[in-house]
């Protein structure tokens, strides 16, 4: 499995030669959004979606095989008991770079949310842990510091964001098949 640096690296290159300048980590995060909720858009539908957060008229053959890629890895990855589950966002840049990158997964997951449109009524914790990722959604590159605080921050802010993107997961997969939710 590729790591999620190069999976970031070969993203942005494919969107690029694609003609877009989107931004990876938002669409990893509406890919993972989509999942989350249980939905598996028909092809015409996914084609509309990714085409427009990237920009483009239409989706090339191969871009569309790279994201279809990615979305079977994820939708693996959210569901491996191991908690696998990585975000694909930058690591190489200062953290300005990266502290927007997190913002920019965030904002892709909510709006994948709403267009899987999960339907289902989700327990207050995973309510709270959707106005969070909301919250990360918004952030202010202008506010952030450098420093060995603010890494430790920002790592901390990435870990929620996975653990919750799990639960939420879990907890929708969970309700659509009848089963309780497992708590941990």
């Amino acid at each position: 499995m590729t790591s999620e640096t190069n999976r970031f690296a070969l993203l942005a290159n494919a969107i690029l030669a694609a003609g877009s300048r989107a931004d990876p980590s938002e669409l990893h995060g509406f890919i993972c959004g989509v999942l989350a909720t249980g939905a598996i858009p028909d092809n015409d539908r996914w084609q509309r979606e990714l085409a427009e957060m990237l920009g483009l008229a239409a989706v090339s053959e191969g871009l569309n095989r790279d994201l279809l890629q990615l979305a079977a890895e994820s939708r693996k990855q959210l569901g491996d008991t191991a908690f696998s589950f990585r975000l694909v966002l930058c690591e190489d840049g200062d953290i300005v770079e990266r502290t927007l990158a997190l913002g920019h997964w965030c904002a892709g997951f909510l709006h994948g949310y709403g267009v899987g449109g999960a339907g289902v009524k989700i327990r207050p914790t995973s309510e709270e842990a959707l106005k969070d990722i909301g919250a990360i959604s918004q952030v202010d590159a202008d506010h952030a510091e450098e420093g060995e605080e603010a890494e430790q921050q920002l790592l901390e802010l990435q870990e929620y964001v996975r653990v919750a993107v799990l639960n939420i997961f879990t907890e929708l997969q969970a309700g659509q098949s009848g089963i309780g939710p497992t708590v941990h």
